[in-house]
């Protein structure tokens, strides 16, 4: 055992004691209901439900419209895990993949964007945190949470790791889906929201809250997009924008 986990122990054997056994989650949308304070929203995009914990608490919120987007082989894995808890009937579903489907066309733009467990999954980190902001309305917020680089090296520097053809025994042993390819660093993360163009940017201490090793291993954020867009770009000339995460 690690000696993060064994700072943990006492901290999560007090919270048993007491009878807490939540996890992470419902801290990050504690925070999001914080940071809402009550306001009315009309769509709401979930990407990768998984097992519809999430979307149990975002029905709460009273949107007009929930949506839900995951990959076509989890429907029938998801609509299960929704209809046993009693929430199927609340959502609107769309499967396909959202970098390379065009499932959402007719549904943007969404007040709020809960994105959990995804973003170390796709290759194109800044491209689809560019994507999430283009589908939000002006003040419309982001919940971005994902998992983060493991080597000390580079987990407290604005760096992405890359993870293309490592060992599978390494990827066991650091807890890394065989499917990741890319780990960015919390502090890359919170630049890439920057460079897109997000405002007030928080980091989300729902990790800490549950525990040290985890608070290591992951991170969370909530932005907003602002009024008026001053999105990134490179190479500036006087007819030559491009803007970032954008290429065709």
């Amino acid at each position: 055992m690690s000696i993060y986990r064994w700072l943990d122990l006492p901290g999560r054997a007090l919270r048993r004691l007491r009878g807490d056994r939540r996890d992470y989650r419902i801290y990050l949308f504690e925070h999001l209901q914080a940071r809402l304070g009550g306001r009315p929203l009309g769509r709401v995009l979930e990407v990768g439900p998984r097992d519809g914990v999430d979307t149990e608490r975002l029905a709460t919120l009273g949107a007009e419209r929930l949506i839900l987007a995951d990959l076509p082989h989890a429907r029938d894995v998801l609509e299960a895990a929704l209809a046993k808890r009693g929430v199927l009937d609340k959502v609107e579903l769309r499967y396909g993949n959202i970098m390379y489907d065009d499932v959402l066309a007719d549904l943007v733009p969404f007040d709020l964007i809960w994105c959990t467990g995804v973003l170390y999954h796709n290759p194109e980190q800044l491209r689809m945190i560019v994507r999430l902001f283009d589908w939000l309305a002006p003040d419309g917020l982001l919940v971005l949470e994902t998992a983060t680089a493991r080597r000390a090296a580079t987990r407290n520097q604005p760096c992405v790791e890359i993870w293309h053809n490592v060992p599978k025994s390494v990827h066991q042993a650091n807890h890394v889906s065989s499917n990741v390819t890319h780990l960015p660093s919390r502090s890359a993360i919170a630049a890439w929201l920057e460079m897109a163009g997000f405002a007030e940017i928080e980091h989300s201490p729902c990790h800490r809250q549950q525990s040290f090793n985890l608070n290591r291993n992951r991170a969370a954020f909530i932005a907003r997009r602002p009024q008026t867009v001053a999105e990134g770009a490179y190479y500036l000339h006087t007819e030559e924008n491009y803007p970032l995460g954008r290429a065709l």
